[in-house]
């Protein structure tokens, strides 16, 4: 058995579907010893776009821009790529690799290409679960070299990515005595699995955007209508936007609740008057209420397991209101990896070629001889006339 660990880079990712313009991967054997190491450079055919939040600064990568443009395209790697990672002997390996996963698939739609199918497991959770025990939050891969001494050449090339992510895992196995192999049968939480597009991890379908859960949130409570005479009329609740963006499907059960007790759910701050402080810190929606005196007066901030027992929700029913699935009571049209693309790269060029040679090329109607255009006549700017030089004396 070997071990494949892998890094993409990508050019931007508009609307969640990244760019890729490059594929670094490091092969080992079962000891961790190095066999391969390799970064495919390749055109994204799109613009570079890598700003990042305010406060971060922008992201450099390896190479120029004009050394990613002189590249082939994804399609002329996609047999290698695939050859590479649908190998039955091996493990494959990434850090936050489920975005990673994502946007690979996402490069297959794009050039209408099969999916490329594979297990994979993931550093981050692993570094979640078995060094912060679980409690942590998402630790990038710069935090994690630092923590563990390991210096990459460069950061956000593929390979050296990959590389890096290798070296933490082999420190991480040879601490705890055991092989890759083992170390993901007993923690499954950490793997996934990619198979004709549908993404899963630990068995648990995450093909869909939390973008795309937010659509159906909204669509779900536009369904529901308050019950009249319910102890809740009059209570218009919102929850904490970082809780609602992470956990949608549990928001529409909170909000089903609501609206069987008489009140209503809002993803707008502004309309309610009992805000659900849910987050460690303030969101921007309790920042937003805070910061208006009027507002700030009318809304009645709570906490969650306050929010719970307005709603008599006791410990008894979580497990049914985790179970709860907005696929199950709201349908809408696939986006971002679940949608067919209209075409592929280049395909929209040669489009508008076909469609201007099929308007010249088209026949004049029967009867009519085809008459030759008129040339537009130019209009010339009529030139104001110059004062002489008596008549500004005049006027001073």
């Amino acid at each position: 058995m070997r071990y494949l660990f892998y890094d993409v880079e990508c050019s931007n990712c508009f609307n969640g579907e990244g760019k890729i313009c490059s594929f670094g991967y490091v092969i080992t054997d079962e000891q961790f010893n190095l066999l391969k190491k390799e970064d495919i450079v390749m055109n994204p055919a799109s613009r570079f776009y890598l700003r990042r939040k305010e406060g971060r600064p922008e992201i450099e990568l390896a190479y120029s821009e004009e050394y990613f443009r002189s590249q082939p395209k994804f399609d002329k790697f996609y047999d290698k790529i695939r050859d590479m990672l649908e190998d039955p002997d091996q493990i494959v390996m990434g850090h936050s690799i489920l975005n990673d996963v994502k946007h690979l698939a996402y490069q297959c739609k794009r050039y209408k290409l099969p999916c490329i199918n594979y297990r994979f497991g993931d550093s981050q959770l692993v570094y979640k679960k078995l060094v912060q025990n679980g409690a942590g939050g998402q630790v990038g891969l710069a935090r994690i070299c630092e923590e563990f001494g390991i210096d990459p050449e460069h950061l956000h090339r593929s390979d050296d990515d990959a590389w890096a992510t290798m070296e933490f895992m082999r420190i991480i196995c040879e601490q705890r005595h055991v092989s890759l192999y083992r170390l993901l049968s007993d923690n499954p939480e950490c793997t996934g699995e990619i198979n004709d597009f549908e993404i899963t991890m630990n068995g648990v379908s995450v093909t869909r955007s939390k973008r795309f859960l937010q659509r159906m949130l909204e669509e779900y409570v536009k369904s529901l209508k308050p019950a009249e005479g319910g102890e809740l009329t009059g209570k218009r609740f919102c929850l904490s936007r970082k809780f609602e963006r992470d956990n949608a499907d549990l928001c529409g059960y909170f909000a089903k609740k609501c609206f069987e007790l008489g009140g209503k759910y809002t993803r707008n701050a502004m309309r309610c008057n009992v805000l659900v402080s849910a987050d460690d810190e303030p969101c921007t929606r309790e920042k937003a209420i805070l910061a208006d005196a009027k507002m700030k007066q009318r809304v009645k901030i709570i906490s969650l397991d306050e929010f719970k027992d307005m709603l008599h929700i006791g410990e008894d029913e979580m497990p049914a209101a985790a179970a709860f699935s907005l696929a199950d009571v709201v349908t809408l049209p696939a986006v971002a990896y679940g949608k067919p693309l209209k075409m592929t790269i280049g395909e929209a060029h040669m489009g508008k070629k076909k469609k201007s040679a099929q308007k010249s090329s088209a026949p004049a109607p029967a009867g009519e001889a085809q008459q030759p255009k008129k040339k537009k006549k130019r209009r010339r700017r009529k030139k104001k006339p110059a004062q002489s030089a008596a008549s500004d004396g005049e006027k001073a």
